[in-house]
């Protein structure tokens, strides 16, 4: 019998009623933490970053299921249908954070020792998972949530790196501006070069391979008819795994900051995430895969996508073998429209389940 303690449906529901935008997890983690008691977890704890973790299950392999709890800023209406679920973070990534608490319960007499995981910050600084990285124990394989539907299994993510651009100028009189370089106009065309070299590292038709360069945000002049002094702006600076950041990164400086007289520009860089692609024939892809058709009857789908997420930072620094997945259009996240299906939800939940039981079949992860 399914009591609203063990009810999936009701967990993620509730789940989304509470507002948890980055840095403001704790209600939502409170939340989860009974709720993981309820379903057996044992050892349930908050540490230093606010993350909620639980364990489930014994055995040789160790697997770390990963959610992230925040989500970004802008409440949104919660509302259950007959065949869907409505709310922020219904698709990023509630749904998929929810699904993998319970198929880590559900699956905990499999032989494999499951640590859940509710994370923070990631839609932020990464908070969560820097601290799971210092702190954490040791792990074959680590599955992170984030939407992209139950039958498919998300194997990579470009690398990013947040770039300051700043661009000095003398200025000057707005009505004649012949005479005095405007700070925005060389922003522009140090941009418009940036782009010349973004263009030269595409790959046709393969956005997953190919960098790409994002004005963000802008600031410039200081009065209505004052040609601008200074401009400043950040650039979203997106990285496919053949390139590493600090190419990139030190290859655009060098565009950047060769400049005319009376002009002086300077690029900065914020810490970089590295591009990360698993190995398609790895054992937890391979798991994923046999769950995948024996729970659906679904032919799997590997996915690439193009932004970045905590698998990256995890999978270079803690050497586990890594995927991303969980139920939820990924089109709707970070909009009004964030939805998830029911059936995907459920069904996510019993692949995921049943990925566990075979990654017990398919032992812990051999030295490479």
């Amino acid at each position: 019998m399914t009591t609203a303690s063990s009810d999936p449906v009701r967990l993620l529901v509730d789940s989304l009623r509470i507002y948890s935008p980055t840095t403001e997890e704790d209600e939502l983690a409170s939340f989860l933490a009974d709720r993981m008691k309820l379903l057996g977890y044992s050892n349930v704890h908050l540490d230093r970053a606010g993350n909620v973790i639980g364990e489930a299950g014994r055995g040789r392999t160790n697997l770390l299921l990963c959610g992230h709890m925040d989500t970004i800023p802008g409440m949104l209406p919660v509302r259950k249908t007959k065949d869907a679920v409505f709310g922020r973070g219904a698709a990023d990534a509630k749904s998929p954070l929810c699904a993998l608490l319970v198929a880590g319960a559900e699956a905990a007499d499999s032989g494999v020792r499951v640590t859940f995981a509710g994370a923070t910050e990631e839609e932020g600084d990464g908070a969560g998972i820097e601290e799971l990285i210092r702190s954490g124990p040791k792990f074959d394989y680590a599955v992170f949530g984030e939407p992209s539907g139950a039958d498919r299994l998300t194997i990579g993510y470009r690398g990013r790196v947040a770039l300051q651009l700043s661009v000095r100028t003398a200025g000057g009189h707005a009505g004649s501006p012949w005479a005095h370089k405007s700070a925005f106009d060389e922003f522009a065309s140090i941009v418009a070069k940036l782009k010349q070299y973004e263009t030269s590292k595409a790959v046709e038709g393969d956005h997953f391979r190919s960098l790409s360069i994002s004005p963000t945000l802008v600031k410039a002049g200081s009065y209505q008819n004052v040609v601008p002094s200074l401009c400043e702006g950040t650039l979203d600076l997106r990285l496919p795994p053949s390139i590493l950041s600090s190419t990139a990164i030190r290859e655009m400086r060098a565009i950047a900051e060769k400049t005319g007289e009376g002009v002086e520009a300077k690029l900065t860089a914020g810490l970089p995430t590295e591009a990360y692609e698993a190995d398609a024939g790895s054992t937890l892809v391979r798991a994923f895969q046999r769950a995948i058709i024996t729970s659906l009857k679904a032919k799997p789908k590997l996915v690439r996508k193009t932004g970045t997420g905590d698998m990256n930072t995890f999978a270079r620094k803690r050497g586990a073998e890594c995927l991303t997945y969980g139920p939820g259009p990924s089109a709707t996240s970070h909009t009004d429209g964030e939805t998830v299906q029911i059936r995907d939800y459920l069904d996510s939940i019993k692949v995921a389940g049943e990925a566990i039981r075979q990654l017990a079949d398919l032992g812990p992860r051999r030295p490479s």
